[in-house]
């Protein structure tokens, strides 16, 4: 009964095989042994188990062709030098040992032939290295298994393993090698001959900061032959005894980081968005946080919006299907004009009954705030173009409105000496921020919207707790109106700036003033800080805009008289600076109007 059982299962591992296109099926199963005992199982786990190692390439069996050595090496060595990639190079340095123990094997195994072919072909490409030319050249002389045994060298080759360093990509870019074809007598050197290294952390080609100037990293791995004690020669980077490489590294890569932080700024790329023709019509200017639109606020009571890509501004169609139902005012919608259904570079937002004084944009740029003389604030739909929502509750004009980072909130400052906190989802206010003693020019969510910052024409500045309305700073010491504020993306400093020219930075958790920036010599009407903080620009009605490194001073005062924290001051033709915005990849956008030209 056991040998008929035996037999159906052979007949069917047969039939799986031929299925899957097995060639010569039948002979590989004839002889296999289908079924292992207890004991020999456990012993093969344990055989695999103490033979696996992450840096031995696995032997496959080699088969009898003498040209498969020729074959495979050229293979590997056109695949080297054809290729781009760096790793490469390192893998590059095991031609030199899979060359010599190839030779080796073959005279071995008789295959005179096939030596002669093998060492005329590739022996010129080790004749750069002294070391290596000694040794390629004794194999010349080497015919049979005798000479070998005659050769110290040689025989040391063969008795100890030829140690190669590879870093963890470049292993793993030799692997996927080995595996795309038949490389069976390139596996059996690699496992049989040669021990592969492999280090986890990846050599750097450039130096290092604080490296002896002797002293550089090179991204070739090094090799070397371990001798009977296991003792190995081996050329690279330095590491303090006791310490890890990959330590080391992080180490310097830190230092590395140290440097760049605590040396002097790059200058900022500026970007110049200038008005023609506004008639002095112009009071606020935006860009959208994802630099496709500019919003624009007029003293004609409109809010313009460009597209500052190639694309049009088109509306999105109405998702209510009016098909059944129609109105009177569906008979003007099907008389589109054709710039409208097109679209169009410019769209003219209408609604407000007085000037514009500010726009905000939403987050994601979906929506638009715009706060008005009119004492209102509008919601524009940006997909429709549309006003969708109407805020009151101030009884005088508002000055500004600045939305929260997560476009949760927003809060708006009016000429009645109060800033009030609104939600999208209501028209009325949920909170409301009393305390400065004249109009709030500037309002400013601070980065974890726990915060609102508020400056006034009493000169003063207060940060307020955004959910319980309560003061809990009061920041003293300019001599004008505030008009703008910023707080640094990293929530530990606000600067302010207004009427007295001056650019005034203050620690938050202290509540004491960090620094006072000065060099304008007209009213400041707009802040910006840097993503990492350590610079804030400032634009003025003197037409200039100035980036200041507030982590500290570099070099002396200048010329000019300004503060030593200045780093870079751009002036363009424009006769009013309205908005400064740092934008992703150190981009500062900066609007203004243009100047008028007089005619002679």
């Amino acid at each position: 009964m056991k040998r008929v059982r035996a037999e159906q299962i052979q007949y069917a591992v047969v039939q799986y095989l031929k299925r899957r296109q097995y060639v010569d099926s039948e002979a590989s199963v004839k002889g296999a042994k289908l079924f292992q005992s207890a004991e020999e199982m456990a012993a093969n786990l344990s055989v695999q188990t103490e033979s696996g190692c992450a840096n031995v390439v696995s032997a496959a069996p080699c088969q009898s062709d003498p040209q498969q050595y020729e074959m495979q090496y050229s293979r590997l060595r056109s695949f080297l030098s054809e290729t781009e990639i760096s790793w490469a190079k390192e893998v590059s340095s095991l031609l030199y040992p899979l060359f010599v123990y190839l030779h080796l094997d073959m005279v071995r195994f008789g295959l005179k032939g096939a030596v002669d072919g093998f060492y005329s072909r590739f022996h010129s490409s080790f004749l750069q290295d002294g070391e290596q030319r000694a040794t390629v050249e004794q194999l010349r002389h080497v015919l049979s298994a005798q000479d070998i045994a005659a050769n110290p060298k040689l025989t040391a080759f063969l008795e100890h393993k030829y140690v190669v360093h590879l870093t963890e990509p470049a292993y793993s870019y030799l692997l996927r090698y080995l595996q795309s074809e038949d490389n069976s007598a390139l596996c059996r050197v690699l496992s049989t001959h040669l021990q592969v290294e492999v280090s986890a952390s990846r050599c750097m080609d450039y130096q290092l900061y604080g490296t002896a100037s002797g002293t550089t990293t090179t991204p070739n791995s090094t090799s070397s032959w371990a001798g009977m004690d296991g003792a190995e020669s081996r050329e690279g980077v330095e590491v303090p005894a006791g310490i890890p490489q990959s330590e080391a590294a992080l180490e310097a890569l830190q230092d590395c980081i140290k440097k760049v932080r605590e040396g002097p700024p790059s200058l900022t790329t500026v970007c110049f968005y200038t008005f023609h023709h506004t008639e002095q019509l112009l009071n606020t200017a935006e860009v959208s946080a994802d630099s496709r639109l500019l919003a624009a606020g007029f003293d004609s009571s409109t809010v313009k919006l460009w597209s500052l890509r190639a694309r049009k501004l088109k509306a999105k169609p109405h998702q209510a299907d009016v098909s059944r139902i129609h109105l009177a005012c569906d008979v003007l919608e099907e008389e589109v004009d054709e710039e409208d259904g097109s679209g169009s570079e410019i769209k003219m937002l209408r609604g407000h009954s007085g000037p514009v004084f500010r726009t905000a944009f939403l987050t994601d740029s979906s929506g638009l705030l715009s706060c008005s003389e009119d004492t209102t604030i509008r919601y524009w739909d940006l997909g429709s173009f549309t006003n969708t929502a109407l805020y009151q509750g101030h009884a005088y004009p508002v000055w500004d409105v600045d939305v929260s980072p997560c476009s949760l909130y927003f809060a708006s400052g009016s000429h009645d000496r109060t800033a009030r906190l609104w939600t999208f989802s209501r028209t009325y206010p949920l909170r409301l921020y009393v305390g400065h003693l004249a109009d709030i020019d500037c309002v400013k969510f601070h980065p974890n919207s726990n915060y609102l910052g508020t400056g006034s024409t009493d000169k003063t500045v207060r940060l307020w707790s955004t959910q319980q309305a309560s003061s809990v700073r009061l920041f003293t010491g300019h001599r004008g109106p505030v008009l703008s504020l910023a707080f640094s993306p990293n929530g530990k400093y606000l600067a302010s700036a207004g009427e007295d020219q001056r650019v005034k930075l203050w620690d938050l958790a202290s509540g004491t003033l960090f620094k006072d920036l000065r060099g304008h010599t007209d009213s400041v009407t707009s802040l910006s800080f840097s993503p990492d903080s350590s610079l804030v620009a400032s634009s003025s009605m003197d037409n200039s805009v100035r980036v200041w490194d507030i982590r500290n001073s570099h070099g002396g005062t200048p010329a000019d008289g300004s503060s030593g924290e200045l780093v870079g001051m751009y002036t363009g033709n424009t006769s009013n600076v309205l908005n400064v915005q740092f934008m992703a990849c150190n981009l500062l956008l900066v609007t203004g109007t243009a100047q008028v030209k007089t005619e002679q």
